[in-house]
């Protein structure tokens, strides 16, 4: 039994030797890619006892010829220039606002007593009447607005690499700082400054005419509430669609609406805002 074993543990051995023998080291010089872009996509096709490495545009493979052979069918489909790029982001929005209304202002006396109300309507239709010492006045109105902001960027990028765009400014924030030390509280006060502006980033995959692409585009302004505040709109998602067709990627819709009421007077507010966003991928010749 024992000289069986033995038998076959020098006949595993020998095979071995001879597989290590077939296996030979063979560089490939690459054209168009890096190593470190085609080796994941190698890796999985190395046979057992295989290795397989790379630096800059050089690929070291030690295997059988015929897993070489496979390796470098495999570099002609991946070794390749990258397609070039173009991709355009439209961030759109549209905005209406309403404003109705009415008062009765004036002065009126009966014997004894003065009846006067101050508060007047700017704007609007009205009618006054007079009668001696009285006047009265009324007024109503109504008001509708309309507007429409059209931001569209572009940026060029080679498929699998990243792209980045930003265009606004910068805004001065102050900022005052109280440190409690040994000695009491220390105040300081210095200015940070925030990034505002229109722009996104994206990373495109390609697969023949279609695109895969995670993008994230933002749309930052100035708010109304001091220093530092802003309106904030922000959007990171994964679309995917046709080379040269715009792709909706989202949008939103605000509604406001308010009112209010008094003895001689009414009034009410209200408006919408809606936001849409949509990308286009083409390529370049």
């Amino acid at each position: 039994m024992k000289r069986i074993v033995l038998t076959l543990a020098c006949l595993l051995a020998l095979l071995a030797g001879i597989a290590h023998a077939q296996q030979q080291l063979e560089i490939i010089d690459l054209k168009s890619r890096t190593a470190e872009q085609v080796l994941p996509q190698l890796r999985p096709f190395v046979e057992p006892g295989g290795t397989l490495s790379g630096m800059n545009n050089k690929i070291f493979i030690r295997a059988s010829e015929a897993n070489r052979r496979q390796i470098r069918e495999l570099l002609g489909a991946i070794d390749r220039p990258p397609r070039r790029l173009v991709i355009s982001v439209r961030q759109d929005a549209d905005s209406t606002a309403t404003a109705r209304g009415g008062e009765v202002s004036g002065r009126v006396s009966s014997g004894g007593t003065v009846i006067e109300s101050r508060r007047t309507v700017v704007g609007g239709a009205g009618v006054e009447v007079r009668r001696g010492g009285d006047t009265v006045r009324g007024q109503v109105y109504d008001s509708r607005s309309a507007g429409s902001e059209r931001i569209s960027q572009q940026v060029q990028v080679v498929e699998g690499g990243r792209a980045f765009i930003n265009v606004g400014t910068s805004v001065p924030v102050p900022l005052r700082q109280v440190v409690l030390g040994p000695g009491g509280a220390v105040v300081s006060e210095t200015v940070v400054y925030r990034d505002l502006g229109t722009g996104f980033s994206a990373e495109p995959q390609l697969a023949g005419d279609n695109v895969t692409l995670t993008i994230s585009p933002t749309h930052d302004t100035p708010g109304a509430y001091g220093p530092g505040s802003a309106n904030v709109q922000r959007l990171t998602t994964t679309v995917s669609g046709r080379l040269g067709e715009w792709i909706d990627l989202g949008g939103s819709v605000e509604e406001r609406a308010g009112e209010s009421s008094g003895t001689l007077r009414y009034s009410s507010r209200g408006g919408s805002t809606g936001r849409r966003v949509q990308l286009k991928v083409e390529e370049l010749p």
